[in-house]
C-alpha cells in the first residue's frame, strides 16, 4: 500500500520531467564555421501568444581559442551562464517560460557546440528584454578572465485572441515562418499606425534582390514572400515603415 501511495506521489513529478524539452541545434549555423550565439541580435527570438505553447532553440558555438593583448593566444576551457541570485530561473523571461540546456549546468565547453531552449506557455502579454550574464574561463586559469552580459534579445508576447480590442501595438517584425524556406514564407509584423511599408530582401553579400511597397494597417500584419526563384543560402530581409526599420535573417534551402 505504501508503494502505491508513493507511486501516486511521484506521478506528477514524472509527468513534469517528461514535459521538459531537449534543446535542438541550428545545424546551418554550426556548418557556417562561425562562433557565437544563434539566433543573432538581428534575427532575435520568435514572438509568442498568451496561452499558446512557446519554443525557442538557441545554439552556442564556443571557439577553440582567443587572442588577448599582452597574453597571446589562450584556449577556451568553458563559458558559464550565470544564474540570477534573486531569481535563478528567470533571466527576464516572460512569466510562464523556463530555460534548460545541454549541458544542463550551462557550462559551455570550448571548441564545441552547446544549446539551450526557452519553453513553456506564456501567461502575461508584453515585451520582455532578456539578460544573460556570462563568464569566460581559459585553460590553466581557475578564475574567469572576463565577464559580460548579453542583453539584446527580446521576446514579445501578444495577448490571447479576443482578450483585448484596445491593445497598444509597437513596430515589431517577427521571424519568417517557415524558416528554412523552400518556396513561400510568411513574415508577420505589428505596427501602431497605418502606413506604407517597404520590404527589401538582400543576399549575404548585401546585394538587393527585390523590394516591394504595400499598405500596412494598425495591428497585426502578414507579408507573404515568394522565395521560389532564390538559390539556397542565407538572406537578409528588412521592413521599413514610417521611418522605422527592422532587419531579420532567413535561410533558403532547396
Amino acid at each position: 500500500m505504501k508503494k502505491i501511495y508513493l507511486l501516486f506521489f511521484l506521478l506528477p513529478l514524472l509527468n513534469l520531467k517528461a514535459q521538459t524539452p531537449t534543446c535542438g541545434y541550428d545545424h546551418t549555423f554550426i556548418a557556417s564555421g562561425r562562433a557565437g550565439i544563434w539566433p543573432d541580435s538581428a534575427t532575435n527570438f520568435v514572438s509568442g501568444t498568451v496561452g499558446q505553447a512557446y519554443l525557442q532553440n538557441v545554439t552556442i558555438v564556443i571557439p577553440k581559442d582567443t587572442t588577448v593583448s599582452g597574453l597571446g593566444t589562450l584556449q577556451y576551457n568553458h563559458v558559464d551562464l550565470q544564474t540570477n541570485v534573486t531569481n535563478p530561473v528567470n533571466y527576464g523571461l516572460p512569466p510562464g517560460l523556463s530555460l534548460t540546456g545541454t549541458p544542463s549546468t550551462f557550462k559551455f565547453p570550448g571548441n564545441d557546440s552547446s544549446c539551450m531552449v526557452i519553453y513553456g506557455t506564456p501567461t502575461t502579454a508584453g515585451s520582455y528584454t532578456l539578460s544573460f550574464s556570462l563568464k569566460v574561463y581559459v585553460v590553466g586559469s581557475p578564475i574567469a578572465i572576463t565577464s559580460y552580459t548579453v542583453g539584446y534579445y527580446i521576446i514579445n508576447i501578444a495577448a490571447a485572441s479576443g482578450i483585448s480590442t484596445s491593445k497598444n501595438y509597437d513596430f515589431n517584425v517577427m521571424q519568417n515562418s517557415p524558416n528554412p524556406v523552400i518556396n513561400n514564407t510568411a513574415i508577420k509584423f505589428t505596427t501602431p499606425v497605418d502606413g506604407k511599408a517597404k520590404m527589401s530582401v538582400y543576399n549575404i553579400a548585401g546585394q538587393k534582390i527585390t523590394d516591394k511597397e504595400f499598405a500596412a494597417q494598425r495591428g497585426d500584419n502578414s507579408y507573404e514572400f515568394d522565395a521560389a526563384a532564390l538559390e539556397s543560402g542565407i538572406y537578409i530581409y528588412a521592413l521599413e515603415l514610417n521611418g522605422q526599420k527592422q532587419i531579420r535573417r532567413m535561410v533558403v534551402a532547396k
